[in-house]
């Protein structure tokens, strides 16, 4: 997935619920690392994403990978940036 086609795919089911999202690429092999970060608006929307994508299949690829939700270390929208601001794609897709 690219950070566009999992921003379409959490549209589908929980658009405007969120207000940060960074998906880490491997540059060299031109994909996604396996995990993302996304913080949610209100805390009250963690429950419908968390029913719309945990223990899921991505629909996208013939993969058996499946979602898999946690807490993060770092939580908040101002949090996040300052700890990933110096990652090149924060620069090219704000």
């Amino acid at each position: 997935y690219t950070s566009k086609m999992l921003l379409a795919a959490i549209d589908e089911q929980c658009k405007g619920t969120y207000d940060f999202l960074y998906l880490p690429i491997d540059f060299k092999n031109k994909c996604n690392v396996g995990y993302a970060f996304i913080n949610m608006i209100d805390p009250g929307q963690i429950i419908p994403f968390h029913q719309a994508f945990d223990g899921k299949k991505w629909e996208k690829f013939n993969s058996e990978k499946v979602a898999s939700l946690a807490y993060a270390r770092i939580q908040g929208k101002s949090s996040l940036i300052a700890h990933f601001q110096n990652s090149s794609l924060m620069n090219e897709d704000k």
